[in-house]
């Protein structure tokens, strides 16, 4: 099943929700409270929040189109002036080499769906209050686990779902909101 297209203004959205919320975080945080969201939200809703390809790295889901987001931030320039722009939206500083984020702006909650703010909520709740350990644990689940034993960095949106518990029914609707969304671009 191929994922599903990334939603570059959500994503940013989200994060910035995420990040104005904690008001600063570091990369890990900011990453899996996201994908917690995004994976309650697929469960609930029959698509994520972002729409980013979460890769299976060691310290759990890691999305891709974010992380380059925060690399490019880090680094004060990016190739792309789209890519640019956005990542000025980000200031990244290090605290003992771990990278930690702050929103330079507040997120555009139009952007935003209830539906995406409510399931942002409930993980900013549910996920905040852990720490880098408890994060690891909990997110090496079963579509982490599954990526890395098929040697497939990218985790699946269908194993992202199913781990969430997520019903047959449900599944197959999924499959065909990614199939249609593949589409559309």
């Amino acid at each position: 099943m191929q994922g599903f297209n990334v939603n570059k203004i959500k994503t940013l959205n989200a994060a910035l929700y995420v990040l104005n919320h904690l008001g600063e975080a570091d990369c890990h945080k900011t990453f899996k409270i996201l994908y917690f969201a995004d994976q309650a939200h697929l469960k609930t809703y029959g698509r994520p929040i972002t729409g980013d390809a979460y890769q299976a790295m060691n310290f759990g889901p890691v999305p891709s189109f974010l992380y380059d987001i925060f690399k490019a931030a880090e680094k004060g320039s990016h190739p792309l002036q789209e890519a640019m722009e956005v990542s000025h939206s980000f200031s990244i500083r290090r605290e003992a080499g771990v990278p930690i984020v702050t929103p330079t702006k507040d997120a555009d909650v139009d952007e935003l769906a209830e539906s995406e703010i409510n399931v942002l909520n409930k993980s900013l709740t549910e996920n905040e209050g852990l720490n880098f350990e408890q994060l690891v644990t909990k997110s090496h689940d079963h579509a982490w686990i599954e990526a890395c034993e098929n040697v497939d960095i990218e985790m699946s949106y269908l194993n992202i779902a199913k781990a969430a518990g997520t019903s047959d029914d449900m599944l197959s609707y999924i499959t065909l909101n990614a199939e249609n969304d593949q589409k559309i671009y």
